[in-house]
């Protein structure tokens, strides 16, 4: 959601010497060349957690989950609606029926895990109907994989039944390989050619979930892969928001996702935590 900046008409029979209105409008350009990303957000599943969302400096986050951050801006949230192998989703269907059409809901975390969602392409398509009826704006349920079989057939369900999709979800970790990374995001778009919000990416070693390995990619291969990956989200229109997957204390605890954590152990950003809060686009003049 693009915040939109304009300066106001002035009234009919107003005049200013062109010097001054240079002045002005240079004046203008300096304040407002550069501010906080509209797509920038986190994933932050720490209810307790306010201080890292304005540490962050963000547009958007999500928890996990149908309810807020205390203590954080309403316009911020984004809640999601969750299955967790069907246990839940009848309670989360009604907690948001209760509360009336909110204007954006993600629906499903990665339904094609069983540590996830949890749910087959075909019963979500049943259920859809009044998932997509809860929101003014609906995500795509979000896989664990790009460009795999479970979205490829919930895809063609979408097309067949005419059901209601507003924009995808999409989950990618990656070596810190910026072009392989964008060339992926770019076959994902090319495939269905829907809107596209990144609700999880990061730098992930998975061969450092077998213990007693280390994450083999340093904190400065991670930055420099932030650095590259960020204007190149921004530059891109079908790029809606994306979300880092780093604000939580559990990157602290798993070592495959490690040096991608924005917190150090004490609450204090660390240097992929400080370059994310002060990115902003278009970038600062030097």
């Amino acid at each position: 959601m693009r915040i939109v900046r304009s300066i106001r008409a002035r009234p009919s029979g107003f005049s200013m010497p062109w010097f001054g209105t240079w002045v002005v409008l240079l004046a203008f350009s300096l304040v407002t060349s550069a501010w906080p990303s509209d797509k920038k957000g986190v994933g932050l599943a720490e209810l307790d957690a306010s201080d890292r969302i304005e540490a962050l400096d963000i547009a958007w986050y999500y928890t996990w989950k149908p309810y807020p951050i205390e203590g954080v801006p309403a316009e911020k949230f984004v809640p999601m609606l969750r299955s967790r192998g069907g246990r839940a989703l009848d309670r989360h269907i009604a907690h948001f029926r209760s509360k009336g059409k909110v204007p954006v809901l993600l629906a499903l975390n990665e339904p094609n895990v069983a540590k996830g969602d949890n749910m087959s392409v075909e019963e979500v398509v049943q259920r859809w109907p009044e998932i997509s009826d809860l929101a003014e704006q609906i995500g795509s349920p979000a896989p664990s994989g790009a460009l795999g079989p479970w979205f490829d057939q919930f895809y063609v369900y979408v097309g067949k039944y005419g059901l209601r999709l507003d924009f995808m979800a999409l989950h990618l970790y990656s070596a810190p390989d910026a072009a392989s990374f964008l060339s992926k995001i770019d076959a994902v778009y090319d495939r269905y050619r829907l809107p596209i919000w990144i609700t999880e990416f990061a730098v992930a070693d998975w061969d450092a979930l077998k213990k007693p390995n280390k994450n083999r990619y340093s904190e400065s291969e991670v930055l420099a892969f932030m650095r590259a990956v960020l204007p190149e989200l921004e530059k891109r229109p079908y790029i809606i928001r994306y979300a880092w997957f780093g604000a939580s204390d559990y990157c602290l605890h798993h070592e495959e996702v490690r040096t991608s954590r924005l917190f150090e152990s004490d609450g204090s950003l660390t240097p992929l935590g400080r370059f994310y809060a002060d990115f902003t686009w278009p970038p600062k003049a030097e």
